[in-house]
């Protein structure tokens, strides 16, 4: 957890840490993964990372290997209560069942806009870029570009946020329809809202390392499988 103090949000009164899930493969996207967060980061936009980690998905009782129900209701909980999904644009990224079914849920189910990182030289929309775009749901697609990725990004989530996520109806007359409550619960028990800057803590002002990371950002990882979030 670090040794930030925590600082409880309330939501509509202040600005609170944008919350972002990114779909990708562990062995060939941690370039992008990383490069991602730490651009936005480094440009002093406080972010709270809800994908799930290759250890997240491993992790099942008893040590055994967790059912794909059971990851699928907790990636559910993550996209719901994130401002944001971030996926890779390639030829063949529809092929990927795990990209597919998280950029779905995500755009069709719960609204989250999607934001498509193409690859270099790519001219041609992808297939799944098409289809989010033919249903005109919220979407960009910017070029694997720190710069570019971090406008776009912030062009969706409006940069500063003060709203939050129904996770319960109390109204009798109306029903909520979301992930499962007991994925819902312990995610947000795991990763509760956080007010954009802890007690005490100033903004920091960005770094000259952006360069850095757009150089990362424009590296073309060495295998060019599908991208997809299963192990």
């Amino acid at each position: 957890m670090g040794s930030e103090p925590f600082s409880y949000w309330v939501p509509g009164t202040e600005e609170r840490q944008i919350r972002i899930f990114i779909s990708h493969r562990y062995e060939g996207d941690s370039e992008l993964y990383d490069g991602v967060i730490a651009a936005l980061k480094s440009q002093g936009h406080a972010i709270q990372d809800m994908s799930l980690t290759r250890a997240d998905r491993l992790r099942g009782r008893r040590g055994g290997k967790r059912p794909k129900t059971e990851i699928q209701a907790e990636v559910a909980a993550r996209i719901y209560t994130s401002d944001l999904l971030i996926a890779p644009s390639r030829p063949g990224t529809s092929r990927s069942d795990w990209v597919t079914w998280e950029v779905s849920t995500a755009a069709v189910g719960y609204s989250v806009p999607i934001l498509f990182v193409s690859q270099p030289n790519t001219q041609n929309m992808t297939r799944l870029v098409r289809e989010i775009s033919n249903l005109s749901l919220p979407h960009a697609v910017a070029q694997r570009d720190a710069g570019d990725v971090v406008r776009k990004a912030l062009q969706l989530v409006d940069g500063r946020p003060t709203w939050d996520m129904r996770q319960r109806e109390t109204d009798p007359t109306k029903r909520y329809r979301g992930p499962p409550e007991a994925a819902l619960s312990q995610v947000m028990t795991r990763f509760p809202f956080r007010a954009r800057l802890a007690q005490n803590e100033t903004p920091k002002t960005p770094t000259k390392r952006r360069s850095f990371f757009q150089n990362l950002l424009r590296r073309k990882p060495n295998n060019e499988e599908d991208l997809g979030s299963a192990p």
